[in-house]
């Protein structure tokens, strides 16, 4: 019997901490705990400063709900690896030098990644899509690697056929021109890079519009909605498309940035940040804001757990999955954090799911489900030509099954059935207690009989104790 789950969603719970007070007998004095600090260096002076803004918002409203022990001190760290590293050193050199250190954005991650493995404090990067781990087991990153947004964004932009690139002259946006180039070698029509500080960008939009493209790819942040005003009145029609730090709230007040395509991370939608982010910033959070929200609560949640080490703040993180406002997280073995990605678009003055979105993922699982069923049934296949040597029961036959059954990881269990319609052997043998059952009466066990053909049967109640789908080779013998 073969046991196929899928399940699709999202959730969110809030993270609450409390802390034990302090207390003494009579006649002593209470000893207050030393609180551990944090460092936290965002670009607060550079073309991302809003980004920073409701970083540090959503950071501070996550303290205030943890009742925190933690002091947090937050650092400028500019627009270039140098700021970064200016920072990071003041922070560093500090009497009671910080247990962690947050930053933002893969430049200032990048800098920050070997210094804080040399000074042996814990590094924590958000907003950094590319980071070159040097040093193991000392940086953790809850961004998505830029390489899973690639491939989402490629995705979108294959139906297109002349496609223009507009990027931010920085690390961020120059990285991903050269990777969009690499995609779509022979249908890019122009690919430009701009000032983000500057306010005129219409020489660079006539050069894109002469090319008439039928994409436009915005690199942009905070100008986004500059760039789409501008194109608009310069009559470029193409249809406009970004990544994730495009969604910043200007866009909304933008007509001409109604239709605008980008690939985002997931996140709960359920979480209560959202809701009380909104409440008190008068816009809901970003996913920058997210991703700053849930670093800074799971780690005071690893803080309270007595991990004051480097190596121990890691290992609380590697291999763990949590839940929070980004949703379900997991955490690799090098400390990179795993979730979906998705599509959204301004719409009518607010950012939605976009509309293929849920359209494209039942295309994909129905793909991912028809590559599934078509290794199962080779699979089967293949051990029917092997059972009808061995015999249908004995220990050759349970070896077959037990390679069968950890050959398909979405099989509940393999098992063999006679011809009278009982189960006679089963992998794995923790599953012995369906040996002996009678599924003869089951449909797809009848039409087997009757076709001699392989069946899948409909959805139905196994003599597991579940409902499920059964997959039916026949075993022939040698004549």
């Amino acid at each position: 019997m073969k046991k196929m789950l899928f399940a699709l969603f999202l959730s969110g719970f809030m993270l609450l901490f409390w802390f034990q007070p302090a207390s003494a007998e009579s006649g002593q004095k209470s000893k207050t705990p030393k609180k551990s600090v944090i460092g936290v260096i965002l670009p607060f002076s550079s073309a991302f400063k809003d980004i920073a803004n409701e970083e540090k918002n959503a950071i501070e409203m996550a303290l205030a709900e943890a009742v925190s022990q933690a002091e947090v001190i937050f650092k400028d760290g500019g627009n270039d690896p140098e700021g970064a590293i200016q920072a990071f050193k003041a922070l560093a050199e500090r009497k009671q030098k910080p247990v962690a250190v947050i930053s933002c954005a893969s430049w200032a991650s990048n800098a920050i990644h070997p210094l804080a493995a040399k000074a042996d404090i814990f590094h924590i990067a958000i907003g950094s899509a590319i980071i070159d781990r040097k040093h193991s087991r000392r940086t953790v990153r809850f961004t998505l690697d830029a390489e899973q947004e690639e491939r989402q964004l490629a995705e979108y932009l294959s139906k297109f056929n002349r496609i223009a690139v507009y990027n931010m002259d920085n690390g961020y946006g120059n990285n991903w021109a050269d990777i969009i180039k690499d995609n779509f070698q022979d249908k890019i029509v122009a690919s430009i890079a701009y000032d983000p500080q500057s306010p005129d960008l219409a020489p660079e939009l006539s050069a894109i519009k002469k090319e008439n493209p039928d994409a436009l790819v915005l690199l942009s942040a905070g100008n986004a909605a500059l760039i789409a005003k501008q194109a608009k009145k310069m009559g470029i029609d193409a249809q406009l498309v970004g990544t994730r730090p495009i969604e910043r709230p200007g866009l909304l007040d933008e007509p001409a940035a109604n239709g605008l395509v980008y690939t985002y991370p997931s996140h709960s939608f359920s979480h209560p940040l959202l809701a009380e982010y909104e409440k008190a910033h008068g816009t809901p959070p970003t996913f920058f804001g997210i991703e700053a929200y849930d670093a800074v609560t799971t780690l005071i949640s690893a803080l309270k757990a007595d991990n004051d080490s480097p190596d121990m703040l890691f290992d609380w993180y590697a291999g763990r999955t949590y839940n929070g406002a980004l949703g379900e997280v997991h955490f690799d073995e090098n400390g990179d954090a795993s979730y979906p990605y998705m599509y959204k678009q301004v719409r009518e003055g607010s950012f939605e799911v976009a509309d293929f979105q849920f359209a494209l993922l039942l295309e994909k699982a129905r793909q991912e489900l028809t590559r599934i069923f078509h290794d199962m049934d080779e699979s089967l296949e293949a051990a029917a030509q092997k059972l009808s040597k061995t015999g249908i029961q004995g220990p050759e036959a349970q070896a077959v099954l037990q390679d069968l059954y950890e050959n398909n990881p979405y099989a509940f269990d393999c098992a063999t059935i006679d011809q009278q319609g009982r189960i006679i052997k089963v992998a794995p043998e923790k599953y012995t207690d369906v040996i002996g059952a009678d599924i003869s009466g089951q449909e797809q066990i009848k039409r087997l009989h009757q076709t001699k053909e392989p069946v899948v049967s409909r959805a139905i109640d196994t003599v597991e104790g579940f409902v499920g789908f059964d997959f039916e080779h026949p075993v022939f013998d040698k004549d």
